[in-house]
């Protein structure tokens, strides 16, 4: 009984839409329906994603990526800006949570071994925003994006035009932001080496490739998924439970409880009402994105807006990614690091990460608009 009321008080966000999947069964009882409201593609796709991630993690591919980036560099402004990039440009193939997961404790290190504590708090949270800018971009680049893109079957060259104003935009801010902020005064440089583990990098990079294939609608995902799980259990067992099964089953729970009150005409008379136009989709997916996170964001609002608005809503929840430290699920993984190391410092982060979310949101809404 310990081991169950663990499980359900470990992540809020699962234990919220729970009792909203709980609540709408109640009020929709029609349990041969369920199977139906379950998108399964979508879970695969990120099951493999996160298996393969944590594979490649454990194997220290992406810290040894971004060790040989800033090995050696004397510059603080550089060093920044190397790390911020990186953050980037990982982010649009590995998700933003998981880059994040691997990114940020290694940028904790380095500003330590340097004795840049006191630019610590920037660095990472100017990271955080350009893993939530650089996976906006692809498909795969974040749960939301996948969702959309595997569910609603939009080209991949839309879905780019749409989100690449958002990338683009944020990225030039990322870049002036450093260049304003950072000074290029001369640090100790890192001299500590990383080093790929074994073979099993080139399996993971396998499974990493069969998922994204799947997103790219490529190869059939229950094939998929066969050769992922074969490939995990003869070679990476121990990485089964480094998947994030709550963000799984929080999908699970959205799909049921959308399912369920879609079902409800008042609930679909008012959503009529508010999801009526370009406008009005793109900022109520921003909105309620601050208050619930944007994964749960466009489960909920995707059953309700009409297609002709879809891209409207991509939009809307990759830019409710900013705002509050909620916004995204990924931006509380920084959170839970710096307040671990910095504890006293959790005030001046808040602050910081808002305010300089909400100049990018500012900035990015507007260009979105004018074009």
């Amino acid at each position: 009984m310990q081991h169950i009321k663990r499980f359900f008080l470990k992540d809020k966000v699962f234990l919220i839409a729970f009792v909203f999947a709980a609540l709408s069964i109640i009020i929709h009882p029609v349990f041969s329906d369920y199977k139906t409201y379950i998108n399964y593609k979508v879970l695969i796709v990120m099951f493999s994603l996160m298996l393969s991630v944590a594979g490649m993690t454990d194997q220290h591919l992406f810290t040894f990526i971004a060790v040989k980036m800033v090995k050696h560099l004397r510059d603080m402004r550089l060093i920044a800006l190397v790390i911020i990039i990186t953050t980037f440009f990982l982010g649009m193939l590995i998700t933003n949570d998981a880059v994040l997961l691997t990114l940020v404790p290694f940028t904790l290190f380095v500003t330590s071994k340097i004795n840049r504590h006191k630019e610590a708090l920037i660095i990472v949270i100017l990271q955080t925003l350009a893993a939530n800018l650089g996976s906006a971009l692809t498909p795969m680049g974040d749960p939301q994006n996948i969702f959309l893109y595997t569910n609603f079957n939009i080209p991949f060259w839309v879905f780019m035009s749409k989100t690449a104003v958002i990338t683009i935009t944020g990225f030039i801010l990322l870049i002036l932001t450093v260049f304003i902020v950072f000074k290029d005064d001369v640090v100790k440089p890192i001299v500590e080496d990383v080093h790929i583990k074994d073979y099993r990098i080139w399996i993971y990079f396998v499974m990493f490739m069969l998922a994204i294939l799947t997103v790219l609608h490529v190869i059939n995902p229950y094939i998929a998924l066969g050769i992922v799980l074969l490939l995990g259990l003869i070679c990476s067992r121990p990485e089964f439970r480094k998947v994030d099964y709550h963000l799984l089953l929080t999908f699970v729970m959205f799909f049921i409880f959308t399912g369920n009150i879609s079902n409800l005409e008042v609930v679909q008379n008012l959503f009529e009402h508010i999801l009526n136009s370009s406008t009005n989709v793109f900022f109520t997916g921003l909105l309620i994105s601050q208050v619930i996170s944007n994964v749960p964001a466009t489960v909920l609002l995707s059953a309700f807006t009409e297609e002709a608005y879809l891209l409207d809503l991509l939009q809307g929840v990759n830019v409710g990614a900013m705002g509050t430290i909620i916004g995204s699920l990924a931006s509380l993984i920084t959170f839970k690091f710096v307040i671990k190391l910095y504890p006293e410092r959790f005030k001046e982060y808040l602050i910081k990460y808002t305010v300089i979310c909400l100049i990018y949101m500012a900035v990015i809404i507007s260009v979105i608009f004018i074009l």
